[in-house]
């Protein structure tokens, strides 16, 4: 939806298809850093996204007993403002509205894509077939797009388990990250009342919960977190819980003739750096921008590759820093997080 509102500010005609009959979102809360922020006010979005969400003006750390360990300021830029959490539901209602009116197919993924003269042959799932410009993959980790017209690359496991939920109670009054040996938990006020739950694990090996009893479980893992942490675990009540494991993408062919991948299709990575939907809408502000200006689609096309790739690898190898970070107790952790976004106000 990103792209097809940076194409459509510029002009440029384009098709949404999504697989859902409906639009619907996964999860609970996102967090937005000033470079996502940044990169939606190219595409006119940033004061709604603002308005739905809350800013992070201070990041709190303690310690698994509850102890204040340090507190420092959220991440700012002037050229953009505070980093923002939100509800993903709530962001998606905005990019919904930014592209309301433009074509979209519903229910549909695609089956086929082949070469053809001056575009890309595709068909549908809906037993359709059309000619395309040039077509983009923007269609997640597990992307049909890459697994159709791209040597594939499954994601690998990094070494995190995550359960990600939210309560409609105020738990915490600021962002909050707590902190045991090979665990953690993020704490995100994300405005409404709404605070964003994130538990993660540090295991070698990926492993499964049941669906059922999630909630009582995850007592079992963080049942000795003292402070918001036990509070939030009594304030879940029935929210949906999301569990899996942390993974990543690491490929840097992402244009097959003029199919090209973008956002998690492309460089997905663990979410510790919170950057997945940041360097997605980067992405299509970028490509939009290259598409519209330049006569030579395939130079388009190579220059978005050569443009991007650089700068997904470089935060899919700092965000192996940071997971070193928080499975040693966070120490230091402000820091890292200060030299990381210094490198990531450069511009995209």
């Amino acid at each position: 939806m990103s792209l097809a509102a940076a194409l459509a500010r510029r002009g440029l005609a384009c098709e949404v298809v999504e697989r859902e009959p409906a639009w619907t979102t996964f999860g609970a809360g996102i967090t937005l850093y000033p470079n996502g922020i940044r990169a939606l006010g190219a595409l006119g979005l940033a004061d709604a996204v603002a308005a739905a969400g809350h800013p992070v003006t201070t990041v709190r750390t303690l310690d698994v007993t509850g102890r204040v360990l340090a507190e420092s300021p959220g991440e700012f830029w002037a050229d953009a403002g505070p980093t923002l959490a939100i509800h993903r539901g709530e962001l998606q209602r905005v990019l919904v509205e930014a592209v309301d009116g433009l074509p979209v197919r519903l229910g549909a993924t695609l089956t086929a894509l082949a070469p053809a003269k001056a575009g890309v042959d595709v068909s549908f799932s809906d037993g359709t077939d059309d000619r395309y410009d040039v077509v983009v993959g923007a269609d997640g980790i597990r992307s049909a797009v890459r697994e159709l017209c791209f040597d594939d690359s499954p994601p690998r496991y990094v070494g995190q388990m995550y359960w990600r939920t939210s309560t409609t109670e105020p738990v915490v009054d600021t962002a909050t990250l707590q902190f045991a040996d090979n665990r953690f938990v993020a704490l995100m006020p994300m405005g409404a009342g709404l605070t964003y739950l994130a538990f993660q694990v540090h295991s070698a090996d990926p492993f499964d919960e049941p669906a059922t009893g999630l909630i009582e479980r995850l007592g079992e893992w963080f049942g000795d977190f003292a402070g918001p942490t036990a509070e939030a675990l009594g304030a879940v009540g029935d929210q949906p819980v999301h569990f899996g494991p942390a993974e990543e993408i690491v490929r840097d062919v992402w244009r097959n003739g003029r199919v090209i991948l973008i956002g998690d299709a492309a460089h997905a990575c663990s979410p510790t750096l919170a950057q997945g939907g940041s360097l997605a809408v980067e992405d299509a502000v970028v490509l939009a921008e290259l598409l519209a200006s330049s006569p030579d689609l395939e130079g388009a096309l190579d220059a978005f590759v050569a443009r991007r790739e650089p700068r997904a690898r470089w935060v899919r190898e700092r965000t192996d820093v940071h997971i070193g970070v928080l499975n040693s107790g966070g120490a230091g952790l402000a820091e890292r997080w200060r030299e990381t976004y210094a490198e990531l106000a450069k511009p995209i």
